[in-house]
């Protein structure tokens, strides 16, 4: 998928900068506690929760069919499953990827949108296993078993097209690069944001953890067109 993004052309996508209060992320955490979360991978998190947010807000904004897929590609911190040292600070990602249909992330509960978030995530594991094929035969079946994707999760050759399409939503979190954490003696800065090119794919950037007001976002993830509907639909989570 890298490769096929080197050769596609940058597009016009608006330039926003948005905030995803504070109240919404913890009345979305909050929700997601209540609903056997530890059968879906764990509490939710900050960046899941605003990752849920701006993808149910950017389909609803876009979808003209909904059976029309509503790719999600998002970065993944696999620190812990490299064995990256306390203090490691070169990068430690990789991407997660899952391809629902336009409707079901519009039209779903923001509790399903979280749940296709960390459907995405559950393959992550098995990329960095030391013991894929351990125990013969058995040991092979059990390993195929867990690398399987779960339905909608994943990429096929099929689904790469609409990956690097319009309805494709790219969100990377600076959390861990801790550019918000220097001091060079005048104190911590009270906010730090990336300039986001051109793009060849909509993508958001999500600067964490949150402050008080909120997560802030970068976002060149829609249209001009789409971009009143998409700031009034981020209005309803407020």
């Amino acid at each position: 998928m890298e490769k096929a993004l080197i050769t596609l052309e940058p597009r016009d996508f608006a330039y926003l900068d948005v905030t995803v209060p504070s109240r919404c992320i913890s009345r979305i955490k909050a929700g997601f506690a209540g609903h056997a979360a530890a059968a879906d991978g764990g509490p939710c998190t900050v960046f899941e929760a605003v990752m849920a947010v701006l993808w149910q807000c950017r389909t609803r904004a876009i979808m003209s069919d909904p059976d029309t897929p509503a790719p999600l590609i998002f970065a993944a911190n696999v620190r812990k499953h490299v064995g990256a040292k306390r203090g490691y600070y070169g990068n430690c990602i990789t991407s997660a990827v899952v391809v629902p249909r336009s409707g079901e992330v519009a039209n779903g509960d923001i509790n399903d949108v979280l749940r296709l978030i960390k459907r995405a995530k559950q393959p992550i594991p098995y990329q960095f296993s030391k013991n894929k094929v351990a125990g013969g035969d058995e040991g092979r079946r059990h390993v195929r078993g867990l690398l399987e994707p779960p339905e909608g999760v994943g990429l096929s050759m099929e689904q790469l097209d609409v990956t690097l399409g319009y309805n494709a939503f790219d969100v990377t979190s600076w959390r861990n690069l801790g550019a918000d954490a220097v001091d060079f003696g005048g104190g911590r800065p009270a906010r730090v944001m990336c300039w986001l090119d051109r793009m060849a794919v909509p993508h958001c950037v999500a600067c964490l953890p949150c402050n008080k007001d909120g997560a802030n976002v970068l976002a060149r993830c829609v249209k001009e067109e789409h971009v009143d509907a998409f700031l009034g639909e981020l209005a309803k989570f407020t």
